[in-house]
């Protein structure tokens, strides 16, 4: 199914919109619907995974349950359609424990967010759209993307939008996670030792 992209100024218009809501103090529910809207208008109306035109909601590609502040950040959604909305969602749709790995208990996968943010990424750079203006996370979230992965500091150089920061950060596995690796690795190797030493 083709997709009806709307003008910038279309964009424009819908996020003046959303800002007016957000800062009059509107209920959340109503900014939410208002976020809704312009990341559907801003994809085209389409599910940017698989094309189609039907029952296409926005989707938070992080949780606003883990990460609230991030609820009404444009980078922080995408136009999906409900089968591949739902799928999203099928293993569990709670939230998360903060101590917990982030797909501890299923539902939110590392691998899915990096395909998310670099899809939304292309698509902005197929459509000539500023990153930045239509897709903006702030500081604040990318900041907690690095806690939350265990990086002290990521810094991506190369990438000059923010979309593309968040895309690097959760595209890399996390510093800890090969720290953990490691730190298992070289117990399994003293172990073999001690057991070899034992058989001797």
């Amino acid at each position: 199914m083709s997709s009806s992209f709307p003008s910038e100024e279309e964009l424009q218009d819908a996020k003046a919109r959303l800002a007016a809501a957000i800062g009059s103090g509107r209920s959340e529910r109503w900014c939410l619907a208002l976020w809704s809207r312009f990341i559907r208008l801003r994809d085209g109306g389409c599910c940017l995974s698989c094309g189609s035109g039907e029952q296409v909601q926005a989707h938070h590609v992080f949780r606003k349950t883990i990460y609230p502040a991030g609820r009404f950040e444009l980078g922080n959604g995408v136009a999906l359609c409900r089968k591949c909305h739902w799928l999203l969602h099928a293993e569990f749709n709670g939230k998360p424990m903060a101590d917990e790995p982030l797909n501890a208990r299923g539902g939110d996968n590392q691998d899915e967010m990096a395909f998310l943010y670099g899809l939304l990424a292309d698509k902005a750079d197929e459509r000539g759209l500023d990153h930045d203006e239509f897709y903006f996370i702030s500081d604040e979230m990318l900041h907690f993307f690095n806690r939350w992965q265990g990086y002290d500091e990521f810094v991506e150089r190369s990438c000059r939008s923010q979309l593309k920061k968040a895309h690097e950060i959760w595209r890399n596995m996390p510093q800890q996670w090969y720290r953990q690796l490691a730190d298992e690795m070289g117990r399994i190797l003293l172990m073999a030792d001690l057991l070899r030493e034992r058989g001797q």
